[in-house]
């Protein structure tokens, strides 16, 4: 009986866990609040006051259509301006006139004939332009330079159009004088100015060119 006794008393250590659960669960209904607000009725909310403002109608709208038609004013006209007038120059009939036709055939025939040539340089000894005439034929011809104390000077020339349209008149060397000196001569540059008429201008060696003139004194 006595061995019995401790068997009884003797308890698992799992069996801690369990009935510790089960104390908690039948304790805890104990420990619950009452509610004391149970039944209570609902609170409304106060209703919130608004300011009214004044509203200003709007307008009327009218479906009437306007009585007048509406009229278009059109943009006053500027006046046209007055035309310039037309000016024609004459052309003086001893003139150097580059012809337009002989330009494309590529012929210098209007180059034909005797002519001065009017340069803007002055001789050191007489203080004047010296005087030169051209007589060419065919693009070839002979030129003839009067300067200082009556020295007469002369040389072989000849004529050519360049690629450019312009017209070539140049000299096979210095003019020999009668004096035994050289005069330089000028190489002689043309293009076709205004009615055709011929711009040139001359140049002496490397110095700057300036403006040249010809006068037809014969065939």
């Amino acid at each position: 009986p006595v061995a019995e006794a401790k068997r009884a008393r003797r308890l698992p250590l799992w069996s801690l866990p369990v009935a510790a659960v089960v104390i908690a669960a039948v304790a805890t209904p104990f420990f619950w609040p009452s509610s004391s607000v149970d039944g209570a009725s609902p609170v409304r909310a106060a209703p919130v006051a608004t300011a009214k403002t004044d509203v200003t109608p709007l307008p009327e709208l009218t479906a009437h259509l306007p009585l007048h038609r509406a009229e278009v004013t059109p943009a006053p006209k500027a006046a046209p301006l007055p035309e310039a007038p037309v000016i024609i120059a004459a052309i003086p009939k001893d003139a150097l006139v580059m012809d337009n036709t002989q330009m494309k055939l590529g012929t210098t025939r209007f180059l034909n004939g005797s002519w001065r040539i009017s340069v803007d340089v002055k001789d050191p000894i007489t203080g004047k332009p010296p005087s030169l005439r051209y007589q060419i034929q065919n693009n070839k011809g002979i030129a003839r330079v009067v300067h200082g104390d009556n020295v007469v000077c002369r040389a072989e020339i000849f004529s050519g159009l360049h690629q450019t349209g312009e017209l070539m008149i140049k000299s096979r060397g210095n003019a020999r004088c009668t004096d035994g000196s050289r005069y330089p001569m000028p190489e002689i540059t043309c293009k076709a100015g205004v009615n055709d008429v011929a711009t040139c201008t001359a140049r002496y060696g490397d110095h700057a060119a300036i403006p040249l003139t010809f006068k037809k004194i014969g065939a």
